[in-house]
């Protein structure tokens, strides 16, 4: 398949960012197309974690005090970075699922209409229509792109009184900010939803959508999981409530690292009841008897945080933090340009927003069975993934126009031998 033309400016935008693909020892063997699912290892990630087990071996615990507490701390400050907000007020989690599960466990007052806790958030949230302060607020609002986890952590407190909402997307791409105003009214808690849908890559106007929700004084739950690290990110301009996110993917951090922000005035309002000794504001007293929780963001935090994980962590964000996420996301939506006009140019069926301005990682190709297709295009030593219905092709900035043309152009005989 041959290239005859690249997206405006593109030629610019990449001539410094290839320099660092030495840095991904996985790119030499696979053609990669599968950042979404998972950001290759960078070296400067293995070289953390062979930091960490040196401390291990020749410290022991004593390591804790000297070290790895202050990594912890400037986890937390590389995540606040990477949202435009101080590190004081970032937790720290395992995985997204357990930092909504925090979020949903001080929601419960919220849902049962208890009155303190209610009237601590319509002063906090200081909206135009705040909730009475004994409204019961049963419903929670996502969408049926969103991933299940968003979803989960709501269905699991059914016996508690809480009832999802899932709203359908009318297109397969994305879901119209009309037909969540439609559906938000004064039962409704929360809208859960991410920042991109992890089918589509479809950017959510997250600004437009808090408004909405304030309106009715509900809250704004973001998902970034596949936002940070590609599009920037400042969650004070765009008013959400809370925002998880992770490094395993566009962060190149692997597994075992998440975060969730509260605002300042939320946190402070919300007391979680599931929690962990690293939320106590005396964590060191070690008494068993009192919980004074912390009041800043490790409010939040539950047990030991996996620290060889943080450490392979501070090694992706420290490569993030040097290209700069506005780079990235140039780079990265130029080769999803690419990727769309080759796919369509071939005849494949593209399922993706063509609007460069609203798509972030992630360009789904339409297969009714995709994943022989997958296991295909992986023995030929090219990576991508599957979801009902589509193959997601996810370029990062480590990747070359070739190799996209290349997965286009195996992909196409594949798909239209299963159509």
């Amino acid at each position: 398949m041959t290239i005859t033309s690249a997206p405006s400016g593109q030629a610019a935008r990449d001539s410094g960012l290839l320099r660092y693909r030495p840095e991904f020892p996985l790119l030499s063997a696979t053609t990669y197309l599968n950042t979404c699912s998972l950001g290759a290892l960078p070296a400067r990630g293995r070289h953390k974690l062979d930091e960490f087990l040196d401390q291990w071996e020749r410290l022991g615990a004593s390591a804790w005090y000297s070290h790895w507490m202050d990594e912890l701390a400037a986890l937390r400050d590389d995540f606040g970075w990477l949202i435009g907000r101080p590190g004081s007020e970032v937790a720290l989690a395992p995985n997204v699922s357990v930092a909504l599960a925090s979020v949903a466990s001080a929601m419960g007052p919220l849902h049962s209409g208890e009155p303190t806790t209610a009237a601590r958030l319509a002063e906090a949230w200081g909206f135009a229509v705040s909730p009475r302060p004994t409204a019961r607020r049963p419903r929670v609002i996502t969408t049926a792109l969103d991933f299940p986890t968003v979803g989960h952590q709501w269905l699991a407190r059914r016996s508690l009184g809480v009832e999802l909402v899932v709203l359908p997307s009318p297109d397969g791409l994305t879901v119209p900010l009309a037909d969540f105003e439609a559906a938000i009214d004064e039962r409704t808690a929360a809208v859960a939803t991410g920042h991109v849908y992890y089918t589509t890559g479809a950017v959510q106007d997250l600004a437009g959508l808090a408004r909405i929700c304030h309106r009715n004084g509900a809250l704004l739950i973001a998902d970034g999981y596949q936002a940070s690290g590609l599009i920037p990110t400042d969650v004070a301009a765009l008013d959400v409530d809370a925002y998880v996110s992770g490094t395993l993917k566009w962060l190149f951090g692997g597994p075992g690292n998440a975060f969730l922000w509260l605002r300042p005035e939320i946190r402070d309002a919300l007391d979680p009841t599931t929690t962990g000794w690293f939320s106590s504001a005396r964590q060191f007293a070690f008494d068993v008897e009192h919980l004074d929780l912390a009041t800043d963001g490790r409010k939040f935090e539950m047990g030991t945080p996996a620290v060889p994980a943080a450490f392979i962590a501070r090694g992706g964000m420290s490569l993030v933090r040097e290209i700069g996420v506005e780079a990235l996301h140039a780079r990265t939506v130029d080769l999803g340009t690419l990727c769309i006009r080759l796919a369509e140019e071939a005849g494949v069926p593209v399922q993706a927003v063509r609007d460069p301005a609203w798509r972030a990682g992630i360009v789904a190709i339409a297969v009714a069975d995709p994943a022989p297709v997958v296991a295909a295009l992986a023995s030929q030593g090219r990576i991508v993934d599957a979801r009902p219905g589509i193959i997601r092709l996810s370029p990062a900035f480590y990747n070359t126009e070739e190799e996209v043309a290349a997965v286009i152009e195996a992909i196409v005989p594949l798909v239209n031998a299963r159509e």
